[in-house]
């Protein structure tokens, strides 16, 4: 698996959480990483600034948006009241290329309790390149 994968991965099960709560503010620290991210995902001293830096990244895109970010001098982090933004909710409910992901990668998180490792990668890398899809659209 390339890092980028294993970013992809950690998006996708960072994404079908935030559908799971729908339009609930929720609070994401270092701890979350490795109670999201605990299932098929090597933990690692590196995780939390990994899930942090995709939490950024996703910021940035504008998939969702966060009331405050605080950082610790321990390196530890709060991001406050998270939730998916309007362009993040249109990125879960277009309609995917690959067909294992259904009719929108909000149908398969909701349908399914327990997603393998390969779709949360696709349901990352599908969003990712919606996201530079997006930016294309924009800057063409």
């Amino acid at each position: 698996m390339t890092t980028m994968d294993n970013h992809y991965e950690i998006m996708g099960r960072i994404l079908a959480h935030l559908i799971k709560v729908g339009l609930r503010r929720v609070e994401f620290t270092e701890d979350d990483a490795y109670k999201i991210l605990s299932n098929g995902i090597e933990t690692d001293e590196d995780l939390p600034v990994i899930f942090a830096d995709i939490l950024r990244w996703m910021l940035e895109e504008g998939l969702i948006r966060s009331g405050k970010i605080h950082l610790m001098m321990d390196s530890s982090y709060i991001f406050q009241d998270v939730q998916l933004t309007s362009r993040g909710i249109a990125a879960v409910q277009a309609k995917p290329t690959d067909p294992s992901l259904g009719e929108s990668v909000e149908e398969t998180v909701a349908g399914n309790d327990e997603l393998d490792a390969s779709t949360y990668t696709k349901i990352g890398s599908f969003v990712g390149g919606l996201m530079g899809g997006f930016t294309q659209a924009l800057s063409g």
